[in-house]
């Protein structure tokens, strides 16, 4: 691959946002899932809450909050979820600049996550096995020339 050398000062750059965006998947990681545990204590005791207010609310009524309070944060999780993809995105872009830049892959994380995610968000993925062909640099390089 041909070196593509940034100007003066852009790969500092490049490299705090890659940082920035780092941190800020991490803190929209813990905001969805403290998210999905309030949505969970919500759910849990709904129904307790529900029979002690029985004798003066329908019960339905409390069930009603508690299920749009539920749907609210686990919507919320969600859209940070989903945010995340973005961002990593993102910072796929900036690794293939700086593997530009250097002429060989130097940050690879998002290019090696996406081949080994899961077909559906349930399941576990299964990382690569050495031997399948896992060499960063020559799967790197060899998308790079496939798509370009």
């Amino acid at each position: 691959m041909d070196k593509r050398e940034l100007p003066s000062g852009a790969l500092d750059v490049l490299m705090k946002e890659y940082a920035t965006l780092r941190d800020e998947i991490q803190e929209r990681l813990k905001t969805a899932f403290s998210h999905v545990a309030y949505a969970g204590a919500i759910a849990a005791f709904a129904f307790p809450a529900a029979d002690k207010v029985s004798d003066w609310v329908p019960k339905a009524v409390p069930l009603l909050g508690a299920f749009i309070g539920f749907a609210g944060l686990c919507w919320v999780a969600a859209l940070n979820m989903r945010w995340v993809q973005h961002v990593g995105k993102y910072i796929e872009q900036i690794e293939d600049r700086v593997l530009e830049h250097f002429g060989e892959p130097v940050l690879a994380w998002e290019h090696y996550s996406k081949k080994v995610s899961a077909k559906s968000w349930i399941l576990v993925p299964k990382a690569l096995k050495a031997d399948a062909g896992t060499d960063l640099n020559g799967e790197l390089e060899g998308k790079r020339t496939n798509d370009a």
